[in-house]
């Protein structure tokens, strides 16, 4: 059997239970702890214990930090795992006091009983000696913590950059992943760095020339932080998961300034990791694609390009847009005379014209996974041979890619602040993306003409041949949410993207009050390499019976469409430079093939799983002959109470359904007011509306004139 190791991303866990919710950490070896596990820390006046308070009116009941003037009991408060559970009192000076005193009065009685005043003047000095010996044991006992500068730590910034490099031939894509790595910035300030050093040389007693070690708090990573700080760098704590805002005055400490005027002073600590191997992507994910526009005579360029969600199975990055996007080509192409996007720069680099975009945002459909450029240039794009040696230019297109992701490689999510005691400080503000930068390049021979192939195309004579544009129906089948979410899930486990699902306002047809009309469109887009291939599937049917019972048929047509590629671009022996033809090179075929095949296994996917609900079909009855068509559903009318009435105006297609208000009034006059209404919410136009109102008022005059 071969073992092989494998690294997971570590996460910040309380070290007693396991939680990932973290309370506070231990202020001598950083272990996390959950509030179960968190020992009190704090006391208020009346003498109950709390783990946290809100009220300024609270004590440390260990006092490490005490006369540190940091400013409140809960920045004093200090934390410890039960490994370094230990308490620090103050010099109890009352019992001090009292041993005093007793010595002072034994002192006093000695002139009169020697006997007694001498007892009473050993049991003092007794007593208040072995109070100050006690408390100076137990500080030697324990060394003294490091000065606690409690900072404001303002932001904290986690960026990884993904480096590579990717290359279009015509014989093949092939990208490179060349590094992944990350820097961690934490910026923070204090105010009374300089006031806490004073105090705490002379709590500690430590001269002024002697250098000390320095505690800022600790900052613990959230999430699975599947990243690997580099060697040498002291602030990292043990584990890889957080690290220190500590130092030393040995090496000028940011946040205690020298000079006693300077109180203000910030920091700003930067450290370097790389992220596990586990967590690199094995490839970038990002396509550009190009092909030249038909009936552009060759000087129309389109660009797509094209991006997957980056990061592990189940922690995918989004793209947020493009920082940079910039391309090369060659002089001989001339002048760009058009682009989209708009906002184009245009220069020159060498023998290269340079186009850039700068921020470019991705598209604003939430699901869009490409972007297109599209170039109009001022002479005919093709492949030019060097005017000295005559030979042709390798390559006609490359560029510089930078794109942006919301989130982190790493895994890490955020990330928490805790004081120099370990309790929680203040949480700042977190920046955690991902900068992917990829230079390309792409071979003249890999542009290609393209065309589009719709699935199925009445005027195609194979798909009217094959029956293709025919829809299938299936009796007994309700078009109802969870038929579309059995099919949603069906053709997403067979790795189509679906984008949405769009179901349009249900009607009532025919003059049947029971059948419902239900029409869906189903969205999405699957990937063959690089080239998309978009589908909808559009399901319309009825549904009839009462809820529970329902009962109905469905109608379902698959489309597929996709881009294939004509030929590619090539030149002509003896024409002279500069000359190209298109030539088929037989991948398109082979493409067209593969949309073809992929409508194929689509619509047999749609017919599988909806035949499958195909089962207990009963029959739909046949309208009422008093019963007018063309209604149409109003959810928020079907929800309310029986206590309104349907006006109808028209039959027919032209059918109107009013709402009529409740109440002792007419027939016509409820009308009136429902068409006045429903012309003022918009449901009816302005033209309708004078329709209403004109037949109603004709009604009423043939009724007065027959009186």
């Amino acid at each position: 059997m071969t073992e092989v190791l494998v690294d997971h991303a570590p996460r910040v866990r309380c070290h007693e239970c396991g939680s990932a919710a973290v309370f506070s950490v231990c202020h001598h070896c950083q272990r996390p702890m959950c509030e179960e596990h968190t020992p009190d820390v704090l006391q208020q006046s009346d003498g109950v214990l709390r783990k946290s308070a809100g009220s300024a009116e609270v004590r440390a009941i260990s006092r490490e930090f005490a006369g540190l003037h940091l400013g409140s009991g809960l920045r004093e408060a200090v934390h410890h795992c039960a490994d370094h559970d230990h308490l620090v009192k103050d010099v109890r000076w009352r019992v001090v006091g009292a041993g005093a005193a007793v010595a002072v009065l034994g002192f006093l009685l000695t002139f009169a009983s020697a006997g007694v005043g001498v007892t009473l003047l050993l049991l003092g000095a007794l007593v208040a000696g072995g109070e100050l010996a006690y408390h100076r044991w137990a500080a030697a006992r324990h060394p003294r913590p490091p000065v606690p500068i409690v900072p404001q730590v303002s932001t904290v910034d986690l960026v990884e950059q993904l480096t590579g490099y990717v290359r279009l031939e015509q014989d093949g894509y092939t990208t490179t992943v060349d590094n992944v790595a990350g820097a961690l910035t934490v910026r923070m300030s204090a105010n009374d760095g300089h006031t806490v050093l004073q105090a705490y040389r002379r709590k500690f007693k430590v001269p002024a020339p002697d250098p000390v070690e320095f505690a800022g708090g600790f900052l613990l990573l959230e999430g699975r932080a599947g990243l690997a700080f580099r060697a040498g760098q002291p602030e990292v704590l043990g584990g890889g998961a957080g690290i220190s805002l500590g130092g030393s005055s040995a090496g000028e400490y940011g946040l205690v300034p020298t000079d006693p005027e300077r109180q203000h002073r910030a920091h700003t600590l930067a450290i370097d990791y790389e992220v596990q191997d586990g967590r690199k992507p094995a490839e970038i994910p990002l396509w550009i694609v190009p092909s030249l526009v038909q009936g552009s005579d060759r000087r129309a360029m389109e660009i797509d390009l094209h991006w997957a969600d980056l990061g592990p199975d189940g922690e995918e990055l989004e793209l947020t847009g493009f920082e940079l996007i910039e391309l090369r080509v060659p002089l001989a192409w001339g002048d760009v005379d058009g682009a989209q996007p708009a906002g184009v720069e245009t220069g020159k680099d060498g023998d290269r014209r340079l186009i850039r975009w700068q921020q470019v945002a991705r598209p604003r459909e939430e699901s869009a996974r490409s972007l297109t450029l599209r170039l109009q240039f001022e002479r005919p794009i093709t492949e030019v041979p060097e005017a000295a040696t005559g030979d042709r230019s390798r390559l006609t297109l490359s560029g510089n890619l930078r794109a942006t992701f919301r989130g982190l490689l790493s895994g890490v999510t955020g990330a928490t602040v805790y004081l120099p005691g370990g309790g929680r400080g203040n949480q700042p503000q977190v920046t955690a993306e991902t900068k992917v930068s990829v230079a390309f390049d792409v071979s003249i021979r890999s542009l290609r003409y393209q065309d589009v192939r719709v699935v199925p195309d009445e005027n195609r004579p194979g798909d009217v041949a094959a029956r293709r544009t025919e829809p299938d129906e299936f009796a007994g089948v309700v078009p109802d949410p969870r038929t579309v979410a059995e099919l949603t899930n069906g053709i997403s486990a067979d790795n189509f993207y679906v984008k949405s699902v769009v179901e349009h306002l249900p009607f009532r047809d025919d003059g049947r009050p029971n059948v419902v009309n239900r029409v869906w469109d189903i969205t999405g887009r699957l990937y063959l390499g690089v080239f998309p291939i978009d589908f909808d599937i559009n399901l319309r049917g009825e549904e009839a019976g009462p809820a529970g019972a329902l009962t109905g048929k469905t109608v379902a047509q698959v489309t597929v469409k996709g881009a294939y590629a004509l030929g590619t671009l090539v030149d002509r022996d003896g024409d002279g430079p500069g000359t190209a033809v298109v030539e088929p090179d037989g991948r398109g075929d082979e493409l067209l093939e593969r949309i073809e095949s992929t409508w194929a296994g689509l619509h047999d996917r749609v017919v599988q799983l909806l035949a499958g609900r195909a089962s207990g079909a009963r029959g739909i009855g046949g309208p009422p002959e008093d019963v007018l068509s063309g209604e149409v559903l109003d959810p928020a009318r079907e929800t309310r109470n029986g206590s309104a009435r349907t006006a109808w105006t028209g039959a027919g297609p032209e059918a109107v359904v009013l709402d009529m208000p409740p109440g002792p009034v007419s027939d016509a006059e409820a009308r009136r007011r429902a068409a006045d209404e429903a012309v003022v919410n918009g449901t009816i136009s302005e033209e309708t509306h004078r329709g209403i109102i004109a037949r109603i008022e004709a009604e009423l005059g043939g009724q007065e004139g027959t009186r």
